[in-house]
């Protein structure tokens, strides 16, 4: 079996999944306000797809936000967007496991420990840079 290749935009889907957690809002929920599959919805949060351009705007809408928020265009969707402001906030450590554990529950059964150690290494790798050089004494 092929995998298909990744097309999508894994920030983008972690902006969806986490506003859509921020709101209590479920897969299958955003999936139904939206007119979406679970399935699209999965594969647009894990990054594997892009949402096509007549679905963006149900989404955006969905999660109470503009497209400029959601995708950074500068465009807006029209009455009814959000009032929120475009500020970025970092997502608190429960969002961030839930957002992480859900994009890998979305994954194959077959590739999902290859992920999370691919998580893993990339953060400890991020960890690691971060760190100032320790001085000799």
């Amino acid at each position: 079996m092929v995998a298909s290749p990744k097309t999508g935009d894994l920030e983008l889907g972690r902006t969806i999944a986490a506003r859509r957690t921020e709101l209590g809002m479920s897969r299958k929920e955003l999936a139904e306000a939206t007119g979406l599959s679970y399935p699209y919805v999965a594969q647009i949060e894990t990054g594997y797809r892009l949402p096509s351009s007549r679905h963006q705007v149900p989404i955006a809408k969905a999660l109470g936000l503009s497209l400029d928020e959601l995708f950074s265009t500068g465009m807006d969707v029209g009455p009814g967007a959000s009032s929120r402001t475009t500020r970025s906030r970092k997502p608190s450590l429960d969002e961030a496991v839930e957002a992480a554990t859900a994009a890998i529950d979305a994954l194959p059964v077959a590739v999902r420990l290859e992920a999370l150690s691919r998580v893993q290494l990339n953060v400890m790798t991020s960890v690691t840079q971060a760190q100032p050089p320790k001085r000799n004494q």
